[in-house]
């Protein structure tokens, strides 16, 4: 008996592994152009930009993890029932569920590594990503102010400057046209400059010397000019190419900060429902490892008969419809409309409660769902079309 059992995890680990393989490499994949163009344009070094990915890790796994648990028990016990290899250990007199406990046992390991993830790692990495931008943005306000060119590193405010210190960020011989604030835009000249980084605050500070303000209103008929000797100018990164001030946004707080914001916008009587979305996400998002390994198990016993294929189609339609009630419940529930707890917690309810009902089923040997078979048919039979047309 142990001997299936340790057939049947080796099986699930195969699946598991390659699936949190792919669906990781497509998460790395949908942020290339923003990497290549962190190498390109902003000259960032190889190994800066593996430490981004490595930062945005943890947010990566916290989705593909049970994702992965999903495909290796859907696909896992489709191939065990389409070699009749189920059917051989229920006649030997294992039931269903005892059949399941690898199943159990790798949804409760992912489920502990997914809360570890969700709790510990995922706002660090996040914080830490977002951070990590900021002093690129640094470097590059640094080091890319060229001299004698009009620079447009910074949205809304373009810089012409005739000198620049080889090492320093001193700059001589500003010119600046500043649209920035509300205000009517204005031109800034100034003998010399230096950009101002502040870690504790998280801000870029271009202090300028000596130098005069020019401003004129929309209708021609009204201009000021103010001379300085000190002018500090607050690059506003954050609508621009980097952030001004990297503040921490929810998806970047501890379940602990979460707590105690929500507890201090209580007493501004603000309201509160995106610290709460985002913590029921910290819990239901890992739970999902448990719903989907109870759910896919029974699912690829119904859709055997498509092949692994059309277990592949049926996961990957399970996958969607999982994304959309998700993505769906946290917009609802940030705008207020419907409880956190039933936004976040939805999506396991309906599946956890769906795979039950599958399981029960099978397990007295009935097959529910006729439709989901011909659904399986259907995507096993356009999957090979497609893959007979590439090969051609």
């Amino acid at each position: 008996m142990w001997i299936l059992d340790r057939y049947i995890f080796r099986e699930l680990m195969k699946f598991f592994i390659l699936s949190v393989s792919i669906l990781t490499l497509v998460l790395f994949l949908d942020q290339l152009h923003f990497l290549s163009e962190m190498i390109l344009n902003r000259g960032v070094a190889i190994q800066d930009v593996l430490i981004l990915l490595l930062y945005i890790s943890p947010a990566f796994l916290a989705l593909t993890i049970p994702l992965s648990v999903l495909f290796a028990s859907l696909m896992t016990f489709s191939r065990l029932s389409a070699d009749n290899e189920i059917i051989a250990a229920r006649a030997s007199g294992m039931s269903m569920y005892r059949l399941m406990l690898p199943v159990f046992f790798l949804s409760f390991v992912t489920y502990l590594a997914s809360s570890y993830i969700m709790l510990n790692l995922q706002h660090r990495g996040n914080y830490a990503f977002k951070n990590f931008i900021f002093q690129i943005s640094i470097r590059k306000a640094d080091f890319d102010i060229k001299e004698r060119v009009f620079n447009d590193n910074f949205k809304e405010l373009i810089m012409y400057v005739e000198e620049r210190e080889i090492g320093t960020s001193r700059l001589k011989g500003i010119f600046i046209y500043d649209s920035q604030r509300d205000s009517d835009p204005h031109i800034i000249t100034a003998r010399e400059g230096t950009f101002i980084s502040h870690p504790e605050s998280m801000k870029i500070i271009l202090q300028l010397k000596d130098g005069t303000i020019h401003r004129m209103g929309d209708t021609m008929d009204r201009y000021q000019l103010l001379s300085f000797y000190n002018y500090d100018i607050l690059i506003d990164m954050q609508e621009g190419e980097g952030k001004m001030a990297v503040i921490k946004e929810p998806r970047e707080m501890s379940l602990k900060e979460l707590k105690n914001r929500i507890e201090e916008l209580r007493k501004e009587n603000k309201e509160t429902f995106i610290e709460k979305v985002e913590i029921q996400t910290k819990y239901s998002l890992p739970f999902a490892c448990i719903v989907f390994g109870i759910f896919g198990a029974p699912l690829g016993i119904r859709v055997h008969k498509s092949g692994r294929r059309g277990g592949l189609g049926v996961g990957l339609i399970i996958i969607i419809i999982d994304y959309i009630l998700l993505v769906a419940g946290q917009s609802l529930g940030r705008e207020g409309r419907i409880s956190p707890i039933i936004a976040l917690w939805f999506p396991n309810i309906l599946i956890g409660w769906i795979g039950i009902y599958l399981l029960k089923r099978i397990s007295r040997e009935e097959m529910p769902f006729e439709f989901i078979v011909r659904i399986g048919d259907k995507l096993s039979l356009l999957t090979g079309r497609v893959l007979e047309k590439v090969k051609r």
